[in-house]
């Protein structure tokens, strides 16, 4: 799934379940992906416009973006942080804020478990390195991406206007 998607859903789904605080779920939502990004602009920095085999090559396989990359993908850092929030501590003022991020994050990698294939991350990592390559891909092509690309950008075009809707009210 795009980080734009993620943004977008998370945000009108918070708004629609009048979570507290809807930026910081949104937040969370695109959290998994700044590892890619700071590659991604790392590469145009270097090289100008790259396709996704150079950006595979020189983003994907530097520990320096993958690492966290992985991290930021596994539902374990997601879960500890959970725990310590349920535990209460950092007071409860602290935890609305945390909250709505963890859930935005926790989100993306579940959206991310289901909609990766071939560069399926492990969604237990540290604590097992095994993957689910799911058999739909928003950009593999074997794994039905066209058909993917058209669901999820008729869902941003609703997350959207249901956006552009609540603010008119």
């Amino acid at each position: 799934m795009r980080t734009y998607t993620h943004a977008l859903l998370t945000l009108a789904t918070a708004r629609h379940l009048n979570l507290c605080s809807p930026v910081w779920a949104t937040a969370g939502s695109i959290l998994p992906d700044l590892p890619a990004s700071l590659g991604a602009a790392w590469l145009w920095a270097r090289r100008g416009f790259f396709d996704r085999e150079q950006f595979r090559q020189q983003v994907c396989a530097k520990s320096a973006f993958r690492v966290p990359d992985t991290a930021f993908h596994s539902a374990v850092p997601v879960a500890a942080l959970a725990l310590y929030v349920l535990s209460g501590a950092g007071g409860h003022s602290m935890n609305r804020p945390l909250t709505a991020l963890l859930l935005g994050w926790a989100g993306h990698v579940a959206a991310d478990t289901l909609t990766h294939g071939e560069d399926a991350r492990p969604p237990l990592w540290p604590l097992s390195g095994w993957r689910f390559g799911s058999p739909v891909s928003y950009w593999e092509e074997r794994r039905r991406a066209r058909l993917f690309t058209l669901g999820e950008h008729a869902a941003v075009l609703a997350a959207a206007c249901y956006l552009l809707a609540a603010a008119g009210r």
